[in-house]
């Protein structure tokens, strides 16, 4: 009797035990809580120009989104009304991220175009429950002339660790043609004092006119101009890109003869050009400045992206250069790339220029 009363003992201690393991379990993957702590409304004036708080400044029918990431499921949007304000009513109490990305129609007399805008803020309430603020809009097109315009790092969906398929796409956002006589494709390890890969367009650089990028044009620059998809099926199809990275020092580079090649001149290097798949700083510069062991010179500069797909990321690159960094979110292996909102779109700031798009789009703008 005394030994079924033991094992009955040691099986309720067993289960007991398993149920707490259970209840520990479930604390740790709970949801977010989907029951919040007071409400609020939020006013926002969505503005052209701040300086001048004109009547022209106020933007209408400009759609508004915020979110908050304490609570599952709260983002709202909306759009501005004739006064360029719009309402959030009876919202959550807390923090949240508010974006705005459309579009403008500007009326020149003589034609009619669209410009790109932007806005990224963090909204903090204070102890008001109906509270207002202003969202000052960021317009496209600042310092036109050739852009990185999409960068595709991650490489496709694989388990056998395949990134060759890495491209650059550069644009011509400027009304001129741009000559690529020269140029450099330049990664930065850690701010321009120190590059870590060099490759150079052919032709002389400021002065060659060997190479014309027309207004509006794309041009991809691949790692490998080569048909990724014989390797991995899901990968692209470089064969047909505009240029191709080649380093004589690797003879194990690919190369293909028809398409012409960025060659490296950094003395000693024997590997490719490839960045970071989740996280870099790359540059492109007019070529004038070839003497890279003191840095790169900061006049050279023609754009510069810095990317990570971690949040807390501490930038690699002298914020004259690029404010902010793009790609949080991006996953390696995923087939992921990152572009501008609108091609040539440039604040200066990656943070508001880039967003993570599902797949590369080579040679062309996603919708």
């Amino acid at each position: 009797m005394n030994n079924i009363i033991n094992k009955i003992s040691f099986r309720n201690i067993i289960l007991l035990l398993l149920g707490l393991i259970l209840i520990v379990g479930c604390l740790d993957n709970k949801n977010m809580p989907s029951i919040y702590d007071g409400e609020m409304d939020i006013t926002f004036q969505v503005w052209y120009d701040i300086d001048s708080l004109n009547d022209e400044a106020k933007l209408s029918s400009i759609p508004v989104e915020i979110f908050t990431y304490a609570y599952e499921g709260c983002a709202y949007s909306d759009s501005t009304d004739s006064n360029g304000i719009v309402i959030f009513e009876d919202i959550p109490w807390n923090e949240y991220n508010v974006n705005i990305n459309s579009e403008i129609i500007i009326d020149y007399g003589t034609f009619i175009d669209t410009m790109p805008i932007v806005a990224a803020k963090i909204y903090n309430p204070d102890s008001s429950i109906n509270t207002i603020d202003t969202v000052n809009i960021l317009c496209g097109g600042a310092g036109k002339g050739l852009k990185i315009n999409e960068l595709y790092t991650v490489g496709p969906p694989n388990n056998m660790y395949y990134y060759s398929d890495q491209y650059f796409e550069l644009y011509n956002s400027s009304e001129d043609i741009v000559y690529l006589d020269g140029m450099l494709f330049v990664r930065i390890y850690k701010m321009l004092a120190w590059a870590s890969s060099i490759f150079q367009f052919p032709g002389e650089p400021l002065t060659g006119r060997e190479y014309p990028v027309p207004p509006g044009s794309f041009v991809i620059v691949a790692k490998d101009a080569f048909d990724h998809r014989k390797v991995v099926p899901v990968s692209i199809n470089l064969s047909d890109a505009d240029w191709e990275f080649k380093n004589s020092a690797d003879l194990g580079d690919w190369d293909d003869p028809d398409v012409p090649n960025l060659e490296n001149i950094e003395v000693g290097c024997h590997l490719d050009f490839g960045i970071g798949l989740s996280s870099d700083v790359i540059l492109i510069t007019d070529g004038s400045d070839l003497n890279y062991l003191d840095g790169i010179a900061i006049e050279s500069v023609i754009d510069g992206v810095e990317y990570s797909s971690y949040s807390t990321h501490l930038k690699d690159i002298e914020k004259e250069i690029d404010r902010g960094f793009g790609g949080v979110g991006l996953i390696k292996y995923s087939g992921q790339s990152l572009e501008r909102k609108a091609p040539g779109f440039d604040t200066d700031n990656s943070t508001i220029d880039f967003e993570v798009i599902p797949a590369p789009t080579i040679g062309y703008q996603h919708e």
